[in-house]
């Protein structure tokens, strides 16, 4: 993916420019969970967070697993009304009803805390749910510049999910941080 785009434009937030530069490479270069959380923080901050982020990621606890839960519930609503209210045509249809079991089914495995195959799951709704929303724009080449034009930060989010290398090598944790860095932004959108 091309980040100049990100680097060039004088007006893209501060927030976003250092997270492509910096916090993003960090994250898929560290192979330490402690310095995971870090890395994954500074992201958050890119995708909207103000400050809830660093307790998802902190040390396991009970109020971590209280704060997983709840951004997972507001997840689930928000894009669940998403696709509810996204108009298709009728081709479509199919996929809509499609992505409201995938999910339904994606929740539950993160209930479950299997945060490897959330992950795989996980990218590939989103992409449809961006093709519910855009259309065939979503799956052009271009699509990139044009969501950053309309919106810096879901052009940094669609940057970040079609990054994402191949995860099969990656910890729990690192599958679980990039799972709810996605579900951040999607809970609050």
């Amino acid at each position: 993916m091309q980040t100049s785009i990100f680097e060039n434009d004088s007006s893209m937030p501060v927030t976003v420019k250092s997270a492509v530069a910096e916090a993003f490479p960090s994250f898929l270069a560290t192979s330490d969970d402690g310095a995971l959380a870090e890395t994954a923080t500074d992201l958050a901050v890119a995708l909207g967070d103000v400050g809830d982020f660093r307790s998802i990621v902190g040390a396991k606890n009970p109020e971590r697993d209280a704060s997983e839960k709840r951004l997972v519930e507001s997840f689930q609503k928000n894009i669940e009304l998403l696709v509810q209210k996204t108009w298709v045509d009728k081709t479509d249809e199919s996929l809509k009803d499609e992505m409201l079991f995938r999910i339904g089914t994606l929740c539950k495995n993160l209930s479950k805390h299997d945060y490897h195959q959330s992950l795989s799951d996980f990218l590939p709704v989103l992409r449809d749910v961006v093709y519910l929303l855009f259309g065939s724009l979503a799956k052009a080449d271009s699509f990139l510049e044009y969501a950053v034009r309309i919106d810096p930060d879901f052009g940094f989010f669609w940057y970040y999910i079609n990054s994402l290398p191949a995860h099969e090598n990656w910890s729990e944790d690192k599958c679980r941080a990039a799972v709810l860095l996605g579900i951040c932004f999607l809970a609050n959108f």
